[in-house]
């Protein structure tokens, strides 16, 4: 079943050819990952999946398009030669009758904030499109925006595990109902389920193993790259993961089924961490193809305690209460309460565990209550502290002062080093939140599901406005930011 999970690798993993226009659209940072529900059909295979990619972030981007076909079916609207279309100036955008047979079409309308799906092709109504669960769009230092969209359904028109080569289009237009093309990456080959990836971190001998498995008769040449988990969130992101090694060429000999080992070291600042395995095919029609395989550790020791929550809320005045629960706790003497509020981090509290002898594997409620009358910020942490003296971390959380008024703390405000941390006093409920500046360009934007602080770095000097909507009541707060000189 996993060969499968290869037959979707090419749909948005496009190597960022581009074609300038009349706007910038280069795509780069493309990549699928978390597939989940694939369901085998007649000839066809049916699956759900997560996918990231990076563009230029202007106004020459209102509407995003991908379209993916199979490579005997590709219909080559473009007239694409060397990734570009071989005419000069806008296309005509491409309606249903130029998309016959592409069994993936999503469209993203990029001229509101935050971004949508669209549910409908504005070229021609009659073209269907793909299901897309929900999408969300950060802007970078570099003015490029990484969407990052979830929960998409589509049905490739392969039985499960069929090693294929993939053609797909991306296209981009600033017409109001995206009559135009004005931008287009096109005719970009990949392929999908030609081998497998399987590996993992030993986490004692600080190595990573992986074996990657032909599924096809002629040999495969490529290279991989090793990135670290950082934020141990096992969803793969260059900007946010770290590269440790690569490019590496690996070839896997000819034959399905034959075997290409790939091996090497963690650095000791990585222990404990997963990997990710980012491999590039360089050979064949699909030259181009990439994959992100995750490499779980198998972790030095099990983890002592997994905390299944953590809050701070300041009740009332100068209460401040402390809950959280831990899902299996191992060998734990206990917790130690910690309260940052001048930059050191402090132990108010030890809590016992409740767990007989240090062990259980039932879920376990704890709270504290603080009594804190500062009027600046503080922050939380949970200390676990281990029968042997170990200790491991909580997550932070923030709470505002006693007295500090409105749902949302931005601070410091001013900034003098073009940083501000930004704290929602009610964590529960999701939330959209941008930042733009004065001329109204957005130039950072959040979907915040869980936590109750964020944080906008590389700030230059200036007055920016910070809207937050509520995705529940549509409600909606502005607050004022400004960043004085850089020191």
């Amino acid at each position: 079943m996993k060969n499968v999970l290869r037959t979707l690798a090419f749909t948005l993993l496009l190597s960022g050819s581009a074609l300038y226009v009349k706007a910038q659209c280069t795509v780069s940072n493309i990549m699928i990952q978390n597939i989940r529900n694939v369901v085998p059909g007649p000839g066809t295979c049916t699956v759900t999946f997560d996918a990231s990619f990076q563009i230029e972030n202007n106004n020459g981007n209102k509407f995003i398009f991908i379209h993916a076909w199979l490579q005997s079916q590709y219909p080559n609207y473009f007239n694409c030669v060397n990734g570009h279309p071989s005419g000069n100036g806008a296309i005509r955008s491409p309606r249903r009758a130029d998309l016959i047979n592409s069994f993936l079409n999503i469209g993203i309308n990029n001229n509101v904030t935050p971004p949508v799906i669209l549910t409908t092709y504005p070229p021609d109504n009659s073209q269907p499109m793909t299901t897309v669960a929900s999408i969300s769009k950060t802007v970078q230092p570099d003015g490029s925006a990484i969407f990052i969209l979830q929960g998409i359904t589509t049905t490739v028109p392969v039985s499960c595990g069929t090693p294929v080569v993939i053609v797909a289009d991306v296209w981009s237009s600033q017409s109001a109902n995206a009559q135009v093309a004005h931008c287009v990456n096109c005719g970009i080959r990949h392929s999908a389920g030609y081998f497998n990836a399987t590996g993992l971190v030993n986490c004692g001998t600080l190595t990573y193993n992986a074996t990657l498995t032909n599924n096809t008769s002629v040999a495969i040449a490529g290279n991989y790259r090793i990135y670290a988990d950082i934020n141990g969130d096992g969803y793969f992101s260059p900007s946010v993961d770290t590269m440790l090694s690569g490019p590496t060429n690996f070839n896997i000999g000819a034959g399905a089924g034959t075997t290409a080992l790939i091996s090497g070291s963690v650095p000791v600042l990585n222990r404990n961490q997963g990997l990710f395995l980012v491999l590039t095919q360089t050979s064949g029609s699909g030259s181009g193809a990439s994959r992100a395989v995750y490499l779980p550790s198998t972790q030095c020791s099990p983890l002592p305690v997994n905390f299944q929550t953590f809050s701070a809320r300041r009740i009332n005045g100068t209460n401040v209460t402390l809950r959280w629960e831990t899902a299996n706790e191992i060998n734990n003497r206990g917790f130690a309460v910690q309260r940052n509020t001048n930059g050191t981090w402090e132990t108010i509290a030890f809590i016992n565990s409740q767990a007989p002898d240090g062990n259980s594997s039932s879920l376990l409620a704890y709270s504290f209550t603080d009594i804190n009358a500062r009027k600046d910020i503080s922050q939380y942490r949970i200390q676990q502290v281990d029968l042997d003296g170990k200790t491991k971390n909580s997550e932070i959380r923030t709470v505002k002062g006693e007295g500090q008024d409105g749902k949302t703390l931005v601070y410091p405000n001013p900034s003098n080093d073009g940083t501000v941390r930004i704290v929602f006093a009610d964590r529960d409920g999701a939330k959209n939140a941008a930042l733009s500046d004065m001329s109204g360009r957005v130039i950072r934007q959040w979907k915040i599901t869980t936590g109750n602080t964020i944080e906008a770095t590389g700030l230059l000097p200036g007055v920016y406005m910070l809207r937050i909507v509520e995705d529940g009541t549509r409600e909606q707060t502005v607050e004022k930011i400004v960043v004085t000189g850089l020191k």
